[in-house]
């Protein structure tokens, strides 16, 4: 890229948060990467398990120190998502002012986190000239030179209206969906999807606390169809991977697949997936893959509407509130019915195209060039 040397990326993740945040933000530092910029984590102290994640992909990780107790409250003028930080928005920002100063000048600060707002990016406006937030929910303000939200929301246009500079460029839509570049690369490989369903990919993304995955496989077992294959993929921080195994010992064609770098393939091969919404939402889209979705955070309530919508998921509402049978019985009609299944990938396969990581570092040179 022309002038971006050097950039620092600011977010976290855990089981409440998922994996989400961090696999978008990897994506676009890999691309940094590949046009020749150096890459800086900063995480959360507790946030260290995944420093080695980070470290594969040729990037380095700084680590901010949490409070030896975490604050009985959220300050009463901290964001909705305050709780996502084991200390305050003001020292969180020092802390992030401090690191900055430390690793030299750099020139662009990238922030993915619910907990954070204009107040904490206008203090990090001291040592970063240019200032890309990454954001789903519109519900705070924001001082960023770039505010990219991916999703397809309705009227998404309006969303940030009176939250932003006036001289911020807002990307906005599935069109700028951070992937990786091996999504981008099974689409051109893709063979035509005919609708019929001969094999399954349970996802719910990285943490999936509420064990999704089991549930959904227990309902793929219930319908008793051996010739039904299966892949169930759960992160390394799932913290139910027994049980998933377990439920997949009884299903002949299941495999477990467990940390897998390999989700693009997995999409590519699969007939239909079921899952939640989230940064998986354009993963499957990319791949034109119809899915079963189901929420399983609230922010994830706006795009999974919207892709109802636009015919590309069948959204069954909060996970919370799907039994198995509900599942199996959804399950079992995209079975009976090919042409909406095909439909539905066809629906999915027209919103995103697996090239918005470029739109976005085009919009970051763009800028530099000023």
């Amino acid at each position: 890229m022309n002038a971006v040397q050097r950039v620092v990326v600011r977010v976290d993740a855990s089981i409440e948060m998922g994996m989400g945040h961090l696999v978008r933000c990897l994506s676009l530092a890999r691309a940094l990467a590949d046009n020749g910029a150096s890459v800086c984590f900063l995480l959360r102290g507790h946030a260290a398990g995944l420093a080695r994640l980070i470290e594969d992909g040729g990037h380095s990780v700084r680590l901010l120190a949490d409070p030896d107790r975490r604050p009985d409250a959220p300050a009463a003028d901290g964001t909705a998502h305050a709780h996502w930080l084991p200390t305050s928005w003001q020292r969180d920002a020092e802390q992030t002012l401090e690191a900055i100063d430390r690793i030299g000048p750099i020139d662009w600060l990238i922030v993915d986190h619910y907990a954070l707002d204009a107040r904490w990016e206008r203090i990090q406006r001291k040592g970063a000239p240019r200032i890309l937030a990454i954001d789903d929910l519109a519900d705070r303000d924001h001082d960023c030179d770039i505010l990219l939200d991916q999703n397809l929301v309705l009227n998404m246009e309006r969303r940030y209206r009176g939250r932003l500079p006036q001289t911020c460029r807002s990307l906005l839509g599935p069109s700028f969906a951070l992937l990786r570049p091996e999504f981008a690369e099974q689409r051109k490989a893709l063979m035509e999807r005919s609708g019929r369903v001969g094999r399954i990919l349970v996802c719910y993304g990285g943490s999936d606390p509420g064990n999704e995955t089991a549930k959904a496989l227990s309902a793929i077992k219930s319908l008793s169809l051996p010739w039904l294959a299966v892949d169930a993929a759960i992160g390394l921080s799932n913290p139910h991977t027994e049980s998933i195994s377990a439920v997949c010992r009884e299903m002949p064609l299941s495999e477990l697949h467990h940390g897998a770098d390999n989700m693009a393939e997995l999409m590519a091969r699969a007939d239909l997936a079921i899952g939640a919404g989230g940064v998986m939402s354009w993963e499957r889209c990319c791949l034109g893959l119809p899915t079963i979705a189901v929420h399983i955070a609230d922010n994830q309530i706006g795009a999974l509407t919207a892709l109802a919508s636009s015919g590309a998921v069948a959204y069954l509402g909060s996970a919370f509130s799907v039994a198995a049978d509900q599942m199996a019985e959804t399950i079992r009609s995209m079975l009976d019915d090919p042409a909406r299944v095909r439909a539905m990938g066809e629906a999915a396969r027209a919103l995103v195209d697996g090239l918005g990581t470029s739109r976005v570092l085009e919009a970051m040179r763009s800028l530099d060039s000023i």
